[in-house]
């Protein structure tokens, strides 16, 4: 599969088009235009399939680096204003994704190409064990009587470090379990794990204020769920009044179980306003400080790059956290309190050129990822599982994708693995056992 190809290429081309009008045209609302347009139109080369990477990337990508500017044309007060550099820096992250990734459809009908054994009733039972946990770390942390989650991390509280981890390898176990089923035809099974995952997940979320837990939750279930055709397109569309009044019902409650009290910062303006101003608005607007801000341009240079791949997986070397630079330096008086921006990580490293090797990294991640989803059931689990990974990225830096696939995904996949292995062992441990028994009886 060459990463040429004919879907590349009209890529390209949508790209060019919506660059030059996004250059030529001093317009917000024309930038729009052209960004949404060209996410639009790479989610219908694949039919609106939201498991393809031109569906889910190109319309998650847009949504969180835009949300900020419809604001702006919306008339609403934003704090950075607006340059249109920020739109060049957002469709030309989109058209170096997709252009990579490319527009060939993996078949989801037909078989994975290597069988993999699991052991699904250990895995059951790690998946439980692993969800009561996070559940009983949920109450500890309650209990304790923090104010949020930013005091649990001053706090370096370890039942919230421990309760954050647990509860993505208990989506990673719930990934490959509703994939093994779906794969064996046993629909009805994976209704447990749906139930489950979203009650411990939400039991944590409420406890810690971390939303994207259950945030992760939801949109993995629902990625599974198209997948394997149990929804369609049709049932996305009609879901989606239900999602936005989530996501602003999920700020108001977001640390209601721990302080009593509703968060009412975002209660004006209509829904339109309140729904971007959750989680999406932040990262175009982060993207436009960092522009106004002429300095921080090239600020780090070439070795933030590698900074964010080894950061937190190299152990005993000290490195830059760019989130914390970004609260101390950038936007002050706001440690822990702002999320980054994945365009502007870019950004801090070498404008444009920063810009486009950090999307360069994305779009092989992001490819090989697709590309491989049909090898075997722990693959297809870990693409799938990426896709909320890829998605939690825009508000964050490249370490992000790092560590969530390394200490998340993999490390539940490991899991799985290490389950199934054992069961082996032991069975052929028996089988040795009355091998030499049977000899020994023989020779009597």
């Amino acid at each position: 599969m060459n990463i040429i190809n004919n879907k590349s290429l009209k890529i390209l081309f949508a790209t060019i088009i919506g660059l030059l009008l996004i250059v030529y045209k001093e317009n917000a609302v024309i930038h729009l235009f052209a960004i949404w347009g060209l996410a639009v139109y790479a989610s219908s080369l694949v039919a609106f399939d939201i498991t393809h990477p031109y569906c889910w990337f190109s319309i998650t990508f847009a949504l969180y680096n835009t949300a900020y500017t419809i604001l702006y044309v919306l008339g609403y007060d934003v704090s950075a204003g607006y340059s249109g550099l920020n739109a060049v820096y957002t469709i030309i992250a989109m058209g170096i994704v997709l252009f990579i990734v490319g527009g060939v459809r993996i078949d989801t009908q037909n078989p994975l190409k290597k069988g993999i054994r699991i052991n699904p009733a250990l895995n059951e039972v790690v998946f439980f064990l692993l969800a009561l946990a996070s559940i009983a770390f949920s109450i500890i942390l309650l209990r304790r009587g923090y104010s949020g989650k930013k005091d649990m991390q001053a706090a370096d509280d370890i039942f919230y470090k421990l309760g954050v981890h647990i509860v993505r390898w208990m989506m990673v176990l719930m990934v490959i379990q509703m994939n093994h089923y779906f794969t064996n035809g046993f629909k009805k099974k994976t209704i447990k794990y749906l139930v489950v995952s979203v009650i411990a997940a939400s039991f944590l979320s409420l406890c810690t204020g971390e939303r994207d837990i259950l945030f992760r939750a939801v949109l993995l279930i629902i990625f599974i769920l198209f997948y394997y055709r149990i929804i369609r397109i049709r049932h996305i569309f009609l879901a989606i009044p239900a999602g936005v009044i989530l996501m602003v019902l999920s700020v108001y409650y977001k640390y209601y179980a721990l302080r009593g009290v509703r968060n009412t910062r975002y209660t004006t303006g209509n829904l339109i306003y309140q729904f971007l101003m959750t989680d999406f608005h932040a990262t175009g607007r982060n993207t436009q400080f960092l522009i106004n801000n002429l300095w921080t341009k090239g600020y780090f240079g070439i070795k933030m790059f590698f900074n964010e791949l080894f950061r937190g997986i190299v152990p005993f070397v000290s490195y830059i956290n760019p989130s914390n630079w970004y609260n101390y330096q950038v936007y002050p008086g706001s440690f822990k309190g702002q999320a980054f921006t994945l365009v502007g990580f870019g950004h801090v490293i070498s404008g444009l050129s920063g810009v486009i090797l950090v999307f360069i990294m994305l779009g092989l991640f992001i490819r090989f990822t697709y590309r491989n989803s049909r090898k075997s059931l722990y693959s297809l689990s870990f693409y799938l599982y990426s896709i909320s990974i890829v998605a939690g990225s825009y508000r964050a830096t490249l370490n992000t994708i790092v560590n969530m696939s390394i200490k998340g995904a993999l490390v539940g996949i490991l899991i799985s693995w290490f389950l199934s292995k054992f069961t082996i062992t032991v069975r052929k441990k028996r089988w040795v056992i009355n091998e030499n028994n049977r000899v020994l009886r023989e020779s009597r």
